[in-house]
């Protein structure tokens, strides 16, 4: 599938990546920065990372939203994505989490976008096969 690369917009062809190969190195060099520097610096707060490894906020903020950081800068605040409650980790809370099951098994196990499997994961195929006909 030929695409435009969402940084550089250069033409480049992948299936699935939304980053052509020379920007997607820049960003693993980026992470790679990001993530030592988090490592050496346990309580570093997120505008010192910053600053000491020269990558933009906004990137270190996607790095952790992606949940790609397993150690984070001590001031980063995670909240919930629907309700916004304060969390230690992740990205929905436990109470939204169980409120999205309740509905997609109320469904039948379905949800308006997709089909639920047994772990909560949903799932595309079926709906895709069926827009492809």
């Amino acid at each position: 599938m030929l695409r435009n690369c969402a940084d550089c917009n250069q033409i480049f062809a992948h299936p699935v990546n939304k980053l052509c190969p020379s920007c997607t190195k820049k960003q693993n060099e980026m992470f790679d920065k990001v993530k030592e520097y988090i490592r050496t610096n346990p309580k570093a707060k997120i505008h010192e990372v910053v600053v000491q490894t020269g990558v933009d906020f906004d990137k270190v903020r996607e790095f952790i939203d992606e949940g790609r950081l397993k150690i984070v800068p001590a001031d980063v605040e995670f909240r919930c994505r629907i309700c916004g409650t304060k969390l230690t980790s992740g990205r929905i809370c436990s109470q939204c989490e169980a409120d999205l099951l309740v509905k997609g098994e109320t469904r039948g196990g379905t949800t308006s976008t997709g089909s639920l499997s047994k772990d909560g994961r949903v799932h595309f195929l079926d709906r895709r096969s069926r827009e492809s006909r």
